[in-house]
Formats: structure tokens, sequence, C-alpha cells
């Protein structure tokens, strides 16, 4: 995927600022931050969006995850931690390639960006009813 700029960080075609890595998955800062401390976790196989990804390697990318957001609360010690995965544009994704956003979060530091006003004439039944076994 030369085109993809993930899979160009992965192959170390351009340089980032890593503060992970292991066989699956690379993880780094983002050089837009949302925080101080904003990481980004791929996977190093391509995978446009997390229905693309097959469940043994986002597994891998979750444990990725985890071992970031545990390395950021030791050392940044922040009073909270956002993590987002955006898949497709209407979500907001910009990079073609699964990812997931650990953003380090402290009190006052704005919103927690969530759509909102939630929907009004939302039917929790009917919902429930087409996510269930």
């Amino acid at each position: 995927m030369n085109d993809c700029t993930f899979c160009r960080i992965v192959a170390g075609e351009l340089p980032v600022r890593i503060v992970h890595e292991d066989e699956a998955a690379i993880a780094f800062l983002d050089t837009s931050p949302a925080a101080r401390g904003h990481t980004l976790v791929v996977p190093r196989a391509h995978a446009v969006q997390i229905w693309d990804a097959d469940e043994s390697s986002f597994a891998d990318v979750a444990r990725a995850v985890h071992r970031v957001a545990l390395r950021l609360r030791e050392r940044l010690q922040p009073d909270g931690l956002t993590l987002r995965q955006n898949n497709g544009e209407a979500s907001g994704q910009k990079v073609d390639h699964v990812h997931v956003h650990l953003v380090p979060r402290w009190h006052g530091d704005g919103t927690v960006g969530w759509p909102w006003p939630p929907p009004v004439d939302l039917d929790l039944d009917a919902v429930h009813a087409q996510l269930r076994d």
C-alpha cells in the first residue's frame, strides 16, 4: 500500500516519534495532537476500517492500546484518557488505515467530543432487538 501514510510509517519510510512497537502494531505520537501525549496505535497489517481487519489482528492492536494507555498514565499522569477509533468519513476517519487514538485528558481541557445533542426519538427496545443474538 504505497499510497497509505500509515503503511509507509510501518515500513519505516516516514519519520515518526515511536512510543511502542511490537510484531503486530506500532504506536507513535500524532503530528497534529489534540493534547500532550496524543498517540496513534496502528496495526502493521493494512486494513482500511475495523470491518476490514481480522479479529486476531484487531485483538493484537487492542493489546498494544492497553500497553500504551498504561505508559501514558504512568509517565504523563493525566486525569483521564479518551480512546477513539473512527471508521469512515462520517465518523471523522482521515487516514484509510485502521488506527486508535489515545488522547490524555486533564480536568478543564475542553469538551469530550461526543455527538450532541443526543437523539431524542431513539427507541432503545427497537435498537436492542436489532442487535441482540
